[in-house]
């Protein structure tokens, strides 16, 4: 569980508080867009105001199922299709991660914690002749927590993540063995 410092307190108290996501694609040129009409400063780095721009899909985390996320970016010139058909493979695997923000009354970040992280996987176009609806999808980072791992309990396993460690040395000659204990001559003394 998070503890809250005093100056979100104090910007969680206020009449009405502000709240702005802030989205971060981590190409090998970061985007930081911001859901507002302003630009915000977080962390050193600008979160440049899209208010309007686009669309994300709601972050619903329910137990036992890992959902993705939907960006949606309208009024796409039709000209500018050909930069998005040209992205949708650097896209893919792209670090993406969204935080909302919690604003003081002159509009300061005061706490971002993360809200949400993932990779790009997939991205769309739908057109209409003058206009294009750009969808790109998001895969949660949760996904990975659903994949197996794929070392065991052997020693040469365990000199590929830690070289010199003998904990499992004799793992393999012990398989198998049977464990008296105590040994039956313990008891004949």
């Amino acid at each position: 569980m998070r503890s809250l410092g005093a100056p979100v307190l104090a910007a969680l108290s206020q009449g009405s508080v502000a709240l702005v996501q802030l989205i971060e694609l981590a190409f090998s040129s970061p985007v930081r867009l911001n859901t507002s009409t302003m630009n915000i400063t977080f962390g050193g780095n600008t979160y440049t105001a899209a208010a309007g721009l686009g669309q994300i899909g709601a972050i619903e985390d329910s137990p036992g199922e890992i959902k993705g996320l939907q960006f949606t970016l309208s009024g796409v010139a039709a000209s500018s299709i050909s930069l998005a058909l040209d992205s949708a493979d650097e896209w893919q695997g792209v670090p993406v991660t969204i935080r909302t923000a919690i604003l003081d009354a002159e509009y300061q970040v005061v706490d971002a914690p993360i809200e949400w992280t993932g990779t790009g996987d997939t991205m769309s176009l739908s057109e209409d002749g003058e206009t294009a609806v750009v969808t790109a999808t998001a895969e949660s980072s949760a996904v990975d927590l659903l994949r197996g791992h794929p070392l065991t309990t052997s020693d040469v396993d365990q000199q590929t993540v830690s070289p010199g460690d003998r904990a499992f040395e004799y793992v393999t000659s012990q398989a198998d063995q049977p464990v008296v204990w105590p040994s039956r001559e313990w008891f004949m003394r």
